[in-house]
């Protein structure tokens, strides 16, 4: 009997002691909470899977939470923050069931271009005991409006333009200008920036003037129109009565004192000279490196060029034909002029690229054979029907036939030369810059800046050239280190379905004081509301990398 006594008290004891260790055994024992809870964001898109993009506009963000929250473990346990202090002063959190509020406290706003984060700890609960697996960082980046600021004060941002492509006072008779509709739209943005804007450094990457648009048969350098060399054609562009206000606010703009301006040179104006472009716009800042081509570095990590040094079938050709630089697609060019004199249409606006092909020889033949097609041009490929006149040393008429001989014979082999003789950072195989244009060059600009491996590595690349506006980060991802960006176009609508009158903004993070380098696209469009007031900046798209 004694020995069942003890047997009996042994396991009291056992099942007692286990009881108390468990959950809810123990009155003194406060519950212990059962991870589960979930939270999300209302009315805010997630972008790249990292951030979301507020408008500074907004006075409230709500978060979302997959269960009622106790409103007695706010305090303290959710918290937004900003750079430079803790914000969650200047804004009320307020619990509505499952929903929490980050109200704006009165004379509070977002700044614009600024990073905010709402950290989540799991001491916050739901009204039964629930809480995050762990904590939760909610990133909030804000939206870029405007070209704000205001006379010569808070200057802190570069613009990009490109790809204006002004031709002189024949192109715009003779109905091949590609830039007549857009003057007073330029104009207007010229003097937002000297004016109203932010804006520290205007950078044009390349293609300003045009001296590629020309039909064949008409002379580039003809004395009876007063032009017999680059020089003259370049004072005649800038001359042009369509182009002569937007040149006074750039001359205007580069002695001010206030915008520094910075030009590097196209493919579609590669023969012109710094001494040529300073006698045009005194004071403006010359960035060419090899001949033909140039780049800009504002900032450590940011570099701008116009691209074509990355293009086989428009960068500077100084290997290929000794004593001249000019590409073939120079000459596609001349024959799309003609097309476009004497048809009025445009052959880029509608057609895919005919440079798909990895061989020069066959994609050669093919936008020669496209073209004349397209235009129903009886050419003769035979016939020296190219006037020439003196361009790039050329002083007799060319045809198409000896073109592609003399491209035909060594362009591919000597490729390697070209490329170490144009600067180019990365060697890049002539069969992908056949094909770089058709990739609107962000493959391009990954492989010779952004990745690993490059000798100099930078994480803002900006290019025009392709006339294809865009913002895309590389790589795709939440996991980004680069932004590439193309400023597009200013050419007239009716020779392209790519948007028109688009440029770069970019602010760094080292002259804003925010912690993020903004890259944004916008597209100046008439104002729909007071259409007298002019134009106004619309913003297309924004990326945004942390500053380190």
């Amino acid at each position: 009997m004694k020995k069942g006594v003890r047997f009996f008290r042994f396991w009291l004891i056992i099942l007692t002691g286990i009881c108390l260790a468990l959950p809810g055994c123990s009155k003194k024992d406060a519950p212990v909470a059962v991870t589960g809870m979930t939270v999300e964001v209302a009315n805010l898109s997630l972008q790249n899977d990292l951030y979301y993009l507020l408008d500074p506009a907004d006075r409230s963000i709500a978060l979302i939470f997959s269960e009622p929250v106790d409103t007695s473990t706010l305090d303290g346990n959710i918290l937004m923050t900003e750079k430079s202090l803790m914000a969650d002063s200047a804004c009320s959190v307020k619990a509505f069931g499952n929903m929490v509020l980050f109200s704006l406290n009165p004379g509070t706003v977002f700044k614009p271009g600024w990073q905010y984060v709402i950290s989540i700890t799991t001491g916050l609960r739901s009204e039964s005991g629930l809480a995050l697996p762990a904590t939760v960082n909610l990133e909030f980046r804000t939206r870029l409006e405007g070209l704000l600021g205001s006379g010569n004060s808070n200057r802190n941002s570069i613009l990009c333009i490109s790809d204006i492509h002004m031709g002189d006072a024949r192109a715009f008779s003779g109905g091949y200008c590609w830039f007549s509709e857009n003057a007073a739209a330029l104009d207007s943005l010229l003097q937002e920036v000297l004016y109203r804007s932010r804006v520290k450094q205007l950078v044009i990457l390349g293609d300003l003037f045009d001296e590629w648009i020309v039909p064949y048969s008409i002379n580039p350098f003809d004395p009876q129109s007063g032009i017999s060399d680059s020089r003259e054609y370049f004072l005649a562009v800038a001359a042009a009565p369509v182009n002569a206000g937007i040149i006074g606010s750039l001359r205007a703009i580069a002695g001010s004192g206030v915008v520094e301006l910075i030009y590097i040179p196209g493919n579609h104006d590669m023969l012109l000279t710094r001494e040529i472009l300073t006698e045009i716009i005194p004071g403006i800042t010359w960035m060419g490196d090899s001949t033909g081509l140039g780049h800009y570095v504002p900032l450590p990590e940011m570099i701008m060029e116009h691209g074509h040094r990355y293009d086989f079938f428009n960068c500077p050709q100084p290997v290929t034909s000794p004593g001249h630089i000019l590409p073939p697609g120079y000459f596609i060019s001349r024959l799309d002029a003609e097309g476009l004199m004497k048809q009025g249409t445009s052959f880029f606006k509608d057609t895919p690229s005919v440079e798909g092909n990895t061989e020069f020889l066959a994609a050669w033949t093919a936008a020669l054979a496209y073209l004349m097609i397209h235009y129903n041009i009886p050419l003769d490929p035979d016939s020296a029907n190219i006037r020439m006149g003196g361009t790039d040393g050329y002083q007799n008429p060319l045809s198409y036939t000896a073109l592609t001989a003399q491209y035909g014979a060594n362009i591919q082999d000597v490729w390697p030369a070209t490329a170490a003789k144009n600067g180019m950072p990365v060697f890049m195989p002539s069969t992908v810059a056949i094909v770089n244009s058709a990739t609107d060059l962000y493959y391009a600009a990954s492989f010779e800046y952004m990745e690993s491996a490059v000798p100099s590595r930078y994480k803002i690349v900006t290019f025009g050239h392709t006339h294809n506006a865009m913002i895309r980060v590389w790589p795709a991802g939440k996991n980004y280190t680069g932004i590439y960006a193309n400023s597009g176009t200013w050419v007239n609508a009716s020779l392209t379905k790519k948007p028109v009158r688009t440029f770069i903004e970019i602010i760094p993070a080292q002259w804003s004081g925010s912690e993020l380098d903004l890259v944004t696209l916008y597209q100046y469009n008439p104002d729909p509301v007071h259409p007298a007031s002019g134009y106004i900046p619309v913003l297309l798209a924004q990326e945004s990398l942390l500053a380190k």
